[in-house]
């Protein structure tokens, strides 16, 4: 059994109204919260990926659980905290848990990249 959570990462960061309010929409009307890669588009804006999805505990032969990781990349060209907060808050939400951050920046782009890192045992159906 996979437990897909990505749809629900992304439906709950692209509904939030805060992140909403901070990210502002791409050309297509989006929320500025994509999975893997954002498109060619102005900062600032936020990409996730699943990192690891791997089952946690069995019966017998039945998986239980699965435990499942989640890196988000917070991009700014000045000041990621407030983004960075509101996705904290929403991946908390949904049940995750931060393992780590790091924060980066790119002297070739001149972009701030915050880095955010959540874990979650995720019980199956």
């Amino acid at each position: 059994m996979l437990i897909d959570l990505e749809p629900v990462v992304l439906s709950t960061h692209r509904n939030d109204p805060e992140l909403i309010t901070l990210l502002g929409r791409d050309n297509k009307g989006n929320i500025k919260v994509y999975p893997l890669a954002a498109p060619d588009i102005a900062l600032p804006y936020v990409t996730f990926s699943e990192l690891t999805n791997f089952p946690n505990n069995f019966a017998g032969d039945k998986e239980l659980s699965s435990a499942i990781h989640f890196q988000i990349d917070v991009f700014h060209n000045s000041n990621t905290s407030k983004i960075s907060s509101a996705v904290n808050r929403v991946m908390e939400s949904l049940g995750f848990t931060r393992s780590g951050t790091n924060s980066l920046y790119e002297p070739d782009t001149k972009i701030y990249h915050k880095v955010l890192r959540y874990k979650k045992t995720q019980i199956g159906s």
